[in-house]
């Protein structure tokens, strides 16, 4: 149980890295019971389970789970030699939802408008950046609506590039005033994975990385499994290490049978 289907893959070797690449995986959404409510700071923790860098704080809540999950992970990335799933590490967990994460907002809403060619040609207005950085709110929020009603009218701008940006940027990053990470039940990971060209590299949780990702075995299996220890992506075609506990109750598996059967 937990496992791969090793023989469907092809075996890659870097710098002395076995990796398993796999063809592109099915991927899914769950918005079911995402977590929204904001802990009180001081009882936030850093995890320092398996794959700990000694940095993330999470929710006490997920401290256990989150170890049982990555426990499997790498254990399992043991066991076949698979570099992706063996480099493993809870990189991030709990951020503040504070002006870096209105700066960050913005950040990634510029990146997505340069990797478009959509958007060749296409400026977001200066005028609008402070607001891009204040308090939007989530989905339904009328500051959220507001704002990108606002950019919709925009000298150059269409209603139909306004949509385009904000599907992209909403899969990708939560404006400030909803953020999933400063709950501190989710967490992302970073793992090292294959590129065709033969070299390797960390994801450090950028987007246009994510389908080497879903093709390694770290990926492959999160996707696959990530929910069997109660975690999940909102979509592993965005985001397959993204990790948010949906507190859906023990763990459908004893510890015994972590992560496979011999």
């Amino acid at each position: 149980m937990l496992e791969l289907e090793l023989n469907a893959a092809v075996k890659k070797q870097v710098k002395g890295h076995q990796y398993y690449v796999f063809p592109s995986p099915a991927t899914h959404s769950n918005y079911v019971g995402r977590p929204t409510k904001y802990p009180d700071q001081k009882i936030l923790q850093v995890y320092g389970g398996k794959g700990s860098n000694g940095k993330a704080k999470l929710h006490p809540d997920v401290l256990a789970p989150a170890d049982f999950l990555m426990t499997a992970l790498l254990k399992y990335g043991e066991h076949i030699d698979d570099w992706s799933m063996r480099s493993a590490v809870i990189q991030s967990g709990w951020r503040p939802d504070d002006a870096s994460q209105g700066r960050e907002y913005l950040r990634i809403l510029k990146l997505i408008m340069s990797r478009d060619k959509a958007f060749a040609g296409i400026v977001f207005p200066a005028s609008l950046e402070e607001e891009a950085q204040s308090e939007l709110g989530g989905p339904g929020n009328p500051r959220l609506k507001t704002f990108m009603k606002h950019v919709a009218e925009s000298p150059g701008w269409t209603q139909a590039l306004a949509d385009s940006l904000f599907r992209q940027l909403h899969l990708a990053y939560a404006p400030r005033g909803f953020n999933p990470h400063a709950t501190g039940f989710v967490f992302d990971l970073n793992f090292s994975v294959y590129f065709p060209n033969g070299s390797e590299r960390s994801l450090d949780a950028d987007t246009s990385l994510n389908r080497y990702a879903l093709q390694s075995a770290a990926g492959m299996w999160l996707n696959k499994y990530a929910m069997t220890f109660c975690f999940d992506s909102y979509d592993t075609r965005i985001e397959v290490w993204h990790q948010e506990y949906r507190n859906c109750g023990p763990p459908s598996i004893p510890a015994a049978k972590i992560p496979f059967t011999a």
